[in-house]
């Protein structure tokens, strides 16, 4: 009776780890199946990074309508703004998400409203939905810093950093979220941002185009059952995005700061998830990394639901690498330069900054060279090895404005193999500031100013062999002249 009883409890067991597995491969499917199809989720109204509190009011009373969502609203900004706390689900685990604390880190909040799209749906992904709300409560906290988002800047309007008030809560921004977290206790929190796009995944090439944080409640940076369990979240998180955008995925230091939410939070008992939206080659609206989130959400959602996050070691942790300043926006090694009387070969970074339109909605890049010398363990978005190349400035082409009219970009660029990135108008003052949709610049001056590489200079110059110019950087983006005209994102007018 023993051994039968003993055979058949062995065959429950695999029967059970059978089924849990084809659970889990079933819910994997799901899962990929939903990243495919994610275009029909998309909120289409947010087509850029630049929303504001006025923009997302209606998309927020879109879903309260579908009574997807319930909403409160916990407090104002210091200009009024209203802070909604908005709830999906009826589940026994309590889980917050807040985003947009800093009012210029706006991926998760674009990817939040493309959840909601999800989850109010009527489709063939009903399973997941379901299990999403059947056993997780969902409270959510988007844009929590409407004053900075309309200015496009990270603070609030008393220029205090919203992410570093946990403790004296100067803030109604931050008092708002305290209060909603003390009357709520979730058990989980996931605190939303973005990054210097710079950032790389570890020394390498790699944008860390998603970072995690599991923060410390405490100096010694102890590992508590709580802080355990944000690290086995991100861990199953880091699974799907590694098989969406391989070795793009990174981790924050951990070093206690007891101002900062996330930490704080931790140490009250609310299992605390840092992800921080970086960079990605040719995504400078933050698109992918948006589809990114809505992945890494998800799949922390159905993880949460399931409990299948407590199977992850959290020494695979360690394994993330750290991330790390790498990064330019451009690299160029091995460059000959002539300067002061010198002729060496060095190496060229060069970054592109961002500037804001004067309504807050829209950006432009200015590139500048942000470093010569030797540099080890760097690389550039973009990479020009100039070896056998000489930096060599450009020239002005003097033409009417009816001409610059008519200009092709396959003329612009066949004027760059010419030596040209600058153009003067013979008939009038060009414009000043950005020119979008071009290869070349304008200038009011006669001649180029840039006439060596020098630090903080306009990153506009040719990089040629006997003379002849085989790539340019055109306001710090690499043009190479062997390829098919490509007009920029922006040029420039001086």
């Amino acid at each position: 009776m023993k051994i039968r009883l003993l055979v058949f409890f062995n065959l429950m067991l695999v029967t059970s780890h059978i089924a849990m597995c084809q659970s889990s491969s079933q819910n994997s499917v799901a899962i990929e199946k939903i990243w495919g199809q994610y275009d029909k989720y998309k909120e289409p109204a947010i087509k850029n990074r630049f929303m504001k509190h006025a923009e997302m009011m209606p998309l927020i009373q879109k879903h309260v309508d579908s009574k997807l969502l319930s909403k409160e609203e916990i407090g104002k900004s210091v200009r009024g703004r209203s802070i909604n706390h908005l709830t999906a689900g009826r589940g026994k685990t309590k889980v917050l998400l807040w985003s947009q604390m800093h009012g210029d880190e706006s991926t998760a909040t674009m990817a939040l409203f493309d959840v909601f799209n999800f989850l109010s749906s009527n489709d063939d992904n009903n399973e997941l939905k379901r299990l999403i709300l059947d056993n997780l409560e969902l409270h959510f906290v988007p844009m929590l810093n409407p004053d900075g988002a309309q200015a496009w800047k990270r603070r609030n309007d008393l220029e205090i950093d919203i992410n570093r008030d946990a403790r004296m809560q100067v803030t109604p921004e931050g008092r708002a979220l305290m209060g909603l977290a003390k009357k709520l206790q979730p058990q989980i929190g996931f605190n939303l941002h973005d990054q210097n796009y710079l950032y790389s995944s570890g020394r390498s090439k790699n944008s860390a185009t998603i970072s995690f944080l599991a923060p410390a409640y405490n100096y010694p940076k102890d590992m508590n059952a709580v802080r355990k369990r944000a690290t086995q979240i991100i861990l199953s998180m880091n699974k799907a995005l590694q098989s969406k955008s391989p070795g793009n995925v990174a981790k924050y230091n951990d070093d206690f700061d007891p101002r900062c939410f996330g930490d704080t939070f931790q140490g009250m008992g609310i299992s605390t998830i840092l992800i921080e939206s970086g960079g990605y080659y040719h995504d400078p609206e933050k698109q992918f990394i948006r589809k990114l989130n809505f992945l890494a959400l998800l799949t922390a959602f159905e993880s949460i639901a399931k409990g299948s996050f407590e199977k992850e070691d959290i020494k695979d942790y360690d394994a993330i690498p750290e991330n790390d300043n790498s990064l330019y926006d451009v690299f160029v090694k091995n460059v000959m330069i002539t300067k002061e009387g010198q002729e060496f070969i060095t190496h060229l970074g060069v970054n592109r900054s961002q500037i804001r339109a004067s309504d807050n909605s829209a950006m432009t890049y200015s590139g500048r060279i942000a470093e010569i010398g030797d540099q080890e363990l760097v690389f550039g978005y973009d990479e020009i090895d100039a070896s056998g190349l000489k930096f060599t400035p450009a020239k002005v082409k003097t033409m009417t404005r009816a001409e610059w009219d008519r200009l092709t970009p396959q003329q612009e660029l066949d004027l760059i193999k010419e030596g040209y990135l600058f153009v003067k108008w013979s008939d009038g003052q060009s414009p000043t500031g950005a020119i979008k949709n071009r290869l070349l610049n304008l200038t009011n001056n006669a001649e180029n100013t840039v006439q060596s590489a020098s630090i903080g200079q306009n990153a506009q110059f040719l990089l040629s062999k006997d003379g002849k110019p085989v790539f340019a950087v055109v306001n710090g983006y690499k043009v190479d002249l062997s390829q098919p005209a490509k007009v920029l994102v922006n040029t420039y007018g001086y």
